[in-house]
């Protein structure tokens, strides 16, 4: 494989090479060089074209070294050394007819190699299959059964450890905390006390005729406190009563917020994540534009190509992103574009399809020119950015909790492009196609 000439980047392979530098181009170099040198032509390396691909050798591949197992060209056979030539001189060499035949016999033998290999890649995936499904299965319950017995013996570690507390503040400091409910009544104890003592002192003031008449006004003030005392009397007997008694005895009030926290928290335990890719788009409904529809193309779902003719068409994703979302990143990969007519964002569940809504609603990124386009609250036009132009890939962080929106380019992050985004309603990622052969692959990181 060649490699790229780029000194920096010689051990990186080369993907491309330029006819008018006469260097190998890695894909980094690629990419700047087909901006830097519009009118240069770019050979990709993995096409054969059918001539040699020798430094300054320009003739047809039309020997075979039998040697080196290679194609040659009359130059890699000269005679005449320098400038690359002779390469092969000194090998078994013969015309690309006369291997025909031995070629043709070593391909029907590697043909039934591979139907062989196939057959045995089917049977090894069909186990593989069985026993994926095995280890999967056991691994996960035991794995899930473990979370929960952790749960469980942490929650009964924790209930002995407070009833363990609660039986020794019960044993050394049960009378200090019964201090506290006996102070409250003894205003009570005071009240009978004094009143017995007056009671017994008016015995003798009931025999002195002088002053009978204030002894009698007592005995009345006393009968009507012992009807008070008599209350207070009942609500002792309720405190007795353990159907109706009170503890002073309380958590703190933050052990019901602390429950509710947990109790959430549970519910959200568990979850179980697989390597299938849920990013997958609508089916193109059937008036979504007269002349301007788009497919899924290829073996993969996630690939979406343009058809019909220009004009631009939106494709939304078909999971909505609500506010149970923490943050939600996806990728998308310009397989095929026009100067990169494409845009890229969220936009409301109820976002209209069949118009360039773009330009009043939702939250974009124009990859022609790295510039925000968007509806309210932000309402940008042509609102210019620190983002580089789009080389090969964008990754979108649609962050439902603080509410953000950024784009990485080919790896270079600049912060939050869109912030404050309503998330009222939910919203779906989305990109707008403008020219019918445009194609993106689209995945969820």
């Amino acid at each position: 494989m060649e490699k790229c000439s780029l000194k920096k980047h010689e051990e990186i392979d080369a993907i491309s090479f330029c006819e008018d530098c006469n260097k190998n181009m890695c894909q980094k170099c690629h990419y700047h060089h087909l901006e830097l040198f519009e009118n240069h032509y770019l050979r990709l390396l993995n096409k054969f074209t059918g001539i040699c691909q020798e430094e300054n050798h320009s003739d047809n591949l039309d020997y075979f070294c039998k040697d080196h197992n290679k194609l040659c060209c009359v130059a890699c056979i000269s005679k005449n050394e320098g400038k690359g030539n002779g390469l092969h001189k000194d090998c078994n060499i013969c015309k690309i007819e006369e291997i025909k035949e031995e070629k043709t016999k070593i391909l029907n033998d590697n043909i039934k190699k591979m139907e062989d290999l196939s057959k045995q890649f089917g049977d090894l995936m069909e186990e593989l299959k069985k026993n994926y499904e095995k280890v999967t299965k056991e691994a996960a319950k035991t794995k899930i059964q473990n979370i929960f017995t952790k749960i469980k013996e942490s929650i009964d570690g924790r209930e002995k450890e407070v009833l363990s507390k609660f039986e020794d503040l019960m044993e050394n400091h049960f009378d200090e905390i019964f201090e506290n409910v006996k102070r409250k009544y003894e205003g009570i104890s005071n009240t009978i006390e004094q009143s017995l003592e007056k009671s017994k002192a008016l015995e003798e003031k009931m025999n002195n005729t002088d002053k009978i008449n204030a002894a009698i006004n007592e005995c009345l003030i006393i009968e009507d406190s012992i009807k008070d005392l008599n209350n207070d009397v009942s609500k002792i007997k309720d405190e007795i009563d353990i159907s109706k008694a009170t503890s002073s005895l309380k958590f703190s009030e933050k052990e019901d917020e602390n429950l509710n926290k947990y109790v959430e928290n549970l519910k959200k335990l568990g979850n179980i994540y697989t390597n299938i890719n849920i990013f997958k788009f609508q089916k193109c409904p059937e008036k979504i534009s007269e002349n301007a529809l788009y497919s899924v193309s290829g073996e993969k779902e996630n690939i979406i190509t343009k058809a019909g003719v220009d004009g631009w068409v939106g494709i939304p994703c078909q999971n909505a992103l609500d506010k149970s979302y923490d943050k939600f990143i996806w990728t998308i990969k310009i397989l095929k574009s026009n100067n990169n007519t494409i845009m890229v964002g969220v936009a409301p569940i109820n976002f209209d399809i069949n118009s360039s809504s773009y330009t009043d609603s939702g939250w974009y990124l124009y990859l022609r020119s790295s510039f925000l386009y968007s509806g309210a609250p932000h309402n940008y036009y042509n609102k210019k950015t620190k983002l580089p132009k789009v080389k090969g890939e964008i990754k979108i962080v649609m962050n439902m909790k603080s509410k953000t929106l950024r784009f990485i380019v080919d790896d270079e992050d600049k912060g939050d492009s869109y912030k404050n985004i309503s998330i009222n309603k939910p919203l779906v990622p989305i990109v707008f196609l403008y020219n019918k052969d445009d194609s993106v692959e689209i995945n969820e990181n």
